[in-house]
């Protein structure tokens, strides 16, 4: 029979080694966490933002106007962008999610961007002046993907929402 002294011993050693197992594996994810964490709230070019959100580029197809990162998701509702592209361009992009569509005459666009608060003082999609497309993708309640574009669909705002 074993005594209740080997008993002890071995019940402790059992708790320190499933302890040194948990800090070992803890650290090592809070670690990734936070790597994680500085990498996604580092400074981003533009091309890196677009390229992020929709994949590289066709080529000479994109020029970014203005961009505003999300840097932390606590603080920063959104990415911001104002972009020049082609027409395949946007085709290309309008092709990867189910967008919903939405169409406004000029004078009913004028409205669009009041429903987002905390945008840049240049993203204003009534400066379009034309029929105004609106393009929403959204996955869950905390995430939406909004793009504004005219008929000729060279003229884009763009708002990811991730909070």
């Amino acid at each position: 029979m074993l005594s209740t002294k080997r008993i002890l011993v071995g019940a402790i050693l059992i708790v320190v080694a499933i302890t040194a197992i948990l800090l070992f594996t803890g650290s090592r994810n809070m670690t990734e966490n936070l790597s994680r964490i500085i990498k996604n709230s580092s400074p981003k070019t533009p091309e890196q933002i677009y390229s992020v959100l929709f994949k590289p580029p066709l080529e000479n197809c994109v020029t970014i106007r203005n961009t505003k990162d999300q840097l932390l998701p606590i603080l920063d509702c959104c990415i911001w962008m104002e972009i020049q592209l082609c027409p395949d361009e946007l085709k290309r992009i309008v092709q990867q999610k189910n967008y919903e569509i939405s169409i406004y005459n000029h004078p009913d666009s004028l409205t669009l961007s009041t429903s987002f608060a905390d945008r840049p003082s240049w993203w204003n999609p009534a400066v379009i002046r034309d029929t105004v497309y609106k393009l929403r993708y959204s996955n869950n309640p905390k995430r939406a993907q909004t793009l504004f574009f005219g008929t000729d669909s060279s003229h884009v705002f763009l708002c990811d929402m991730a909070l």
